[in-house]
């Protein structure tokens, strides 16, 4: 594998570590969002890398999952927040109040559920995952002619097995309906972080296809993002008194959901097919 590949799977160890080293006592948005990303990106990494059930890899998930889990909880309410303000005010101004304000007091106690998870786990898992970047250099760094092009073959056929996995899950899979699409992204997540970590063999259609992947990431995360704010502000807001508004954040719902499903629809239909892996 060639040291940029290598690169690509140490840099959010680095990262993560740094991440964790400290953490504002009121994290702002851009850092929640790199934290979860980061976390998230290395899940992939560990399942595009290691066997089910190697230990090693199982002790870096469970040191960074509590982070992973909080820096979600943070994240969701700036996003439901974002979604919020992005409204007309005509007609919703005083629902609208009500609403940032409780996703405000949600978001802070949120905020320090992820300060505590943190504190909890930064000596372990910065440990670990220092011990984990150490592992991945040894098995996947471009060591000239030896005992390490094994690892690096094996590694490499391991990864191109995931990604033929997670292709055939994602093209065979059954209907995309509302109860199946978010499953369906997270999967597309993983497909999509795995798919950098090796050299492609035909750069211009593995480039593409991970465009396709992000552009469904992202609409479907959407969609999923207003599902979040109906289902948060019926339990906020008074269903008489807030019924414009209440009305109106399931119209823009149902509109991301046409787009995702579209997008999603589309992806199968393009580019999720084994050949597209080259």
């Amino acid at each position: 594998m060639m040291n940029m590949q290598l690169e690509r799977v140490q840099k959010p160890l680095r990262q993560m570590r740094k991440s964790l080293k400290r953490l504002s006592p009121d994290p702002p948005p851009e850092t929640v969002h790199k934290l979860r990303t980061r976390a998230r990106h290395i899940e992939a990494i560990a399942a595009a890398l290691s066997e089910p059930g190697e230990k090693r890899a199982q002790r870096l998930l469970k040191s960074i999952k509590p982070v992973r889990k909080a820096a979600g909880n943070v994240r969701d309410m700036d996003v439901l927040t974002g979604n919020v303000l992005s409204l007309p005010q005509d007609g919703y101004r005083e629902s609208l109040l009500r609403l940032v304000e409780r996703l405000g007091i949600e978001r802070q106690k949120s905020a320090g559920d992820l300060v505590d998870a943190v504190d909890q786990q930064r000596k372990a898992a910065r440990r670990i995952l220092k011990q984990y970047a150490k592992l991945v250099r040894s098995a996947l760094a471009d060591q000239g002619p030896g005992p390490s092009d094994t690892a690096q073959a094996h590694s490499v056929l391991h990864i191109r097995a995931v990604i033929q996995d997670r292709v055939h899950e994602l093209s065979q899979g059954p209907t995309l309906t509302a109860h199946n699409l978010h499953p369906f992204r997270l999967k597309v997540k993983e497909l999509r972080s795995i798919l950098q970590l090796l050299p492609p063999t035909d750069p211009a259609a593995n480039a593409a296809l991970i465009a396709a992947l992000g552009e469904v990431k992202d609409k479907i995360g959407e969609w999923h993002d207003w599902l979040q704010l109906a289902e948060t502000a019926r339990k906020i807001l008074d269903p008489a008194d807030d019924r414009a508004l209440l009305k109106k954040i399931d119209q823009v719902g149902k509109q991301k959901f046409r787009q995702g499903l579209a997008s999603a629809n589309n992806l199968r239909k393009r580019y999720l097919r084994p050949p597209s892996i080259r």
